[in-house]
């Protein structure tokens, strides 16, 4: 097997850098102020038809990666994962390249035949630097709104008259243009089918700086009926106080509809977790918050949650009061002390203190959270390995069932766990951590 780590880029692509070191110089030297008007505005249109010339080599990488199941090889879970540790992109990012290169770069067959591009009319656009990455995105989410029942041609007609549209128009012009052509070829506004429904099911809580959650998504018909048969009584206004010296502020409901359904769901996240007890050999279903003993001692600052968002310490103290929460006190490196037992499955203790300490998936690069991660033995139990903290780490199920074959390892050094990649990786076997643990 190839050793990843020593690959060089291509010549062709040498030269190019080269030739874009060159031009980099004279705009340092001055380039542009010796240009008139026209000419800088010449500048800004030439410069930007070769960014978007560069999404096809962007889409033909991305798919190369997937065609040579790379991620796998270096026992990542996807492509996506793959881009976010190579490149350092966040988990957007790496997702919208992915997705482009699904629908506007190469593909093969099964049996290693290459296929049509899913949109070959936008790919071709973007060959010629007629559109750019934000247009493709609008034209690619528009058709995938067309049922499945929309005859072939008449899809190709639509990604014809939106590309042609996207070398003149702006995006959210191009997506306003889309629905009109949704319009036209679904006139009737046919129910989608049960498949349709199931096809673009998707939901995501997607953490902000700020703190917050940004909740994004599509729900099928059964599940949004389900949520809002829960949520619609829960959410209605309060009624007004009955007592005449109240303040006029409080004889009615001044939350906006919005701000109800929001509150109606903090209440079913709440009584779910409640009534879920962290079994000795499942994964913990309740709020993970870790804070030091001075925090907890001041009652000032910011904790932080098992996801990595932070929350205020007075916050989680009041919502330990409220629900089932698990309140973890490290010291300054984020060390739990051992809670060592001789059974085979650690205890409930035992992994709230691995949660203190790892804070998710230990293996390189990955950020899957306590909840989705399995406890491993760096011993394993049958070679005579202890239930200690000593011996264990968390692990998703994906890095949990593959790193023995891509030929990892994992060590104690120093109260925490560290990762040995295999030499075809790198030939010193330099010990990895998680940068996740770093952030104590």
């Amino acid at each position: 097997m190839d050793k990843l780590t020593d690959g060089v880029a291509s010549a062709a692509l040498a030269d190019v850098a080269g030739e874009l070191s060159s031009y980099l110089g004279d705009v340092s030297a001055g380039l542009l102020g010796k240009l008139t008007d026209a000419d800088v505005l010449a500048e800004l249109r030439e410069f930007e038809v070769l960014r978007r010339r560069l999404a096809v080599v962007d889409h033909a990488l991305v798919a190369e990666l997937g065609r040579r199941a790379l991620a796998g090889r270096l026992v990542l879970g996807s492509t996506s994962a793959l881009l976010q540790a190579a490149l350092r992109l966040s988990p957007r990012e790496a997702g919208q390249r992915v997705a482009a290169s699904q629908v506007c770069g190469p593909r093969w067959g099964l049996t290693g035949e290459q296929l049509e591009t899913l949109l070959p009319e936008v790919a071709a656009a973007q060959a010629a630097g007629m559109v750019s990455p934000e247009h493709a995105r609008v034209i690619a989410a528009t058709l995938d709104e067309l049922p499945g029942s929309v005859d072939p041609s008449e899809v190709s007609s639509a990604e014809r008259q939106l590309v042609r549209a996207a070398a003149q128009l702006r995006p959210r012009q191009v997506g306003v243009l889309g629905q009109r052509i949704l319009a036209h070829l679904n006139p009737d506004g046919v129910l989608a089918s049960d498949e349709e429904h199931a096809r673009h099911r998707t939901f995501a809580l997607i953490p902000e700086a700020n703190g917050g959650y940004r909740a994004a998504g599509r729900l099928t018909p059964a599940c949004g009926a389900l949520l809002l048969s829960w949520l619609t009584p829960r959410s209605a206004p309060r009624p007004a106080a009955d007592a005449a010296d109240q303040p006029s502020s409080l004889l009615a409901d001044s939350r906006s509809h919005g701000q109800r359904m929001h509150d109606a769901l903090e209440e079913l996240a709440g009584l779910a977790v409640r009534r879920t007890e962290l079994a000795d050999s499942g994964a913990p279903a309740q709020v993970i918050i870790s804070m030091t003993a001075d925090q907890l001692e001041s009652r000032a600052g910011w904790a932080e949650t098992s996801f990595g968002q932070l929350i205020t310490v007075s916050q989680a103290l009041k919502l330990a009061d409220e629900a089932s929460i698990s309140l973890l006190l490290r010291d300054a490196r984020g060390v739990v002390l051992s809670h060592g037992r001789t059974k085979r499955i650690a205890t409930r203790s035992q992994t709230i203190a691995l949660i203190a300490r790892d804070r998710g998936c230990t293996f390189p690069d990955c950020d899957k959270p306590p909840e989705w991660c399995q406890r491993h033995h760096l011993v394993a139990w049958a070679d005579g390995g202890s239930t200690d903290l000593d011996n264990l780490t968390l692990v998703c199920g994906y890095h949990h069932r593959e790193f023995e074959r891509g030929g990892w390892s994992c060590q104690m050094s120093d109260g925490r766990p560290h990762w040995i990649p295999p030499t075809w990786i790198d030939p010193t076997r330099t010990p990895r951590r998680n940068h996740r643990i770093d952030r104590h």
